[in-house]
């Protein structure tokens, strides 16, 4: 009688700890976050439909966030009060400033890369709208680019390089007729 006791006793305390331990298993569950994509229909965040985008200008900044002319998104939905024209994803830990992080979810397959964009009207650096040349447009490699009238080094641009001698060489250093460049800056 008193094993029997002992074992019931035992199956009920097994019983609530693994109940306790699957809810709060289950309350601690990572955040996942979802893909923005399009089609002919519209944006999608996930599967749902998000309302009110503008395709032409719309900027997937990754985590969850994204930005169009209008409005700034964050998992599919608007966020009021929020200016898309000095909206920047600010993450601790970016190598440079305003860049956007890498993606915290190796599955996660943005709209956009990283880096330089070319839209039909418009060059863009991570979001942020850098040139309206796309046609002569170049992303020469290791954060260089040009178009026809100005040279930049991760979205920035390099005051006085010439576009016509511009080289990328390595390592970040590039060259034009007068000047030497590490990283953007000139090298004296």
């Amino acid at each position: 009688m008193e094993k029997a006791n002992l074992n019931s006793l035992f199956c009920s305390c097994c019983i609530v700890f693994m109940t306790v331990f699957s809810l709060s298993a289950i309350a601690q569950a990572p955040h996942r976050v979802q893909p923005y994509s399009f089609n002919r229909s519209g944006v999608f965040y996930g599967h749902q439909p998000v309302a009110g985008i503008d395709m032409q200008t719309f900027v997937d900044l990754g985590y969850g966030y994204a930005k169009d002319r209008y409005n700034v998104y964050y998992e599919g939905r608007i966020l009021p009060f929020v200016d898309p024209l000095t909206f920047r994803l600010n993450v601790p830990g970016s190598t440079f400033p305003e860049i956007y992080p890498s993606y915290p979810d190796e599955s996660y397959a943005p709209f956009h890369p990283e880096g330089y964009v070319k839209t039909s009207n418009a060059v863009l650096f991570n979001g942020r709208k850098i040139s309206d040349n796309p046609q002569n447009f170049q992303d020469l490699g290791w954060g260089y680019a040009k178009d026809s009238f100005e040279v930049y080094y991760m979205g920035r641009k390099i005051e006085g390089a010439m576009t016509s001698s511009f080289k990328v060489l390595k390592n970040g250093y590039a060259e034009d007729t007068f000047e030497t460049y590490y990283m953007g800056k000139v090298v004296k």
